[in-house]
């Protein structure tokens, strides 16, 4: 390949992106990965953490690609993969090839972020409305309850006192303005939902 030269490909497996973050750099290369949120599989706090046993290495960047059905999930997700790049799919073409520039001109570890998680952020921020973001605890607990386990059985399985889950529950329920588990579960179906083709 010749300065500023690209190659791209496309990866339909979960395996095959794990596969690609594990394999050597060529020297001088510059990769980014970008990953859809709404491709992972089921389990996705878990392909999150498998993600982050393997993305941060030198002149690798994985850039996180969110729909605006889960931008919920930011903050969470931002927890787990805190030196990845975020991009909104529905991002407008300015923003995106601004996006796009400033990546290009920066150094490979420099972080970046589309302008309307930015404005979301700045939301967030100026209203101190981070009490209704959904965090990573709250993400993990709903995953385990998805897989019909009760409160009592996660407790036993996780070590973790089953009053503290419950209270995280709870305060789940209140973030989302739900009134029972129905509701609850509708809800973050929504939030985590894999679009139709």
């Amino acid at each position: 390949m010749h300065e500023g030269d690209c190659a791209f490909t496309r990866i339909d497996h979960f395996s095959e992106l794990i596969n690609t973050l594990r394999l050597p750099k060529q020297k001088d290369e510059l990769r980014w990965v970008l990953c859809d949120v709404d491709s992972l599989p089921d389990e996705r706090f878990n392909a999150l953490y498998t993600i982050k046993e393997h993305y941060c290495r030198e002149n690798q960047q994985l850039v996180i690609l969110l729909s605006e059905n889960n931008i919920s999930l930011f903050f969470a997700l931002h927890s787990l993969l805190p030196e990845a790049s975020w991009l909104l799919k529905n991002e407008s073409l300015d923003n995106f090839f601004k996006f796009i520039e400033g990546a290009d001109s920066m150094p490979a570890e420099k972080i970046f972020f589309s302008r309307s998680l930015i404005n979301y952020t700045r939301q967030k921020w100026l209203a101190r409305d981070f009490n209704n973001s959904i965090s990573s605890d709250d993400w993990w607990l709903m995953e385990e309850i998805f897989k019909g386990k009760s409160l009592s059985q996660i407790s036993s399985e996780q070590k973790i006192d089953v009053r503290r889950l419950s209270r995280c529950k709870r305060g789940l329920m209140k973030k989302l303005n739900v009134k029972n588990n129905v509701e609850l579960f509708n809800i973050f179906k929504c939030i985590v939902a894999t679009p139709c083709v």
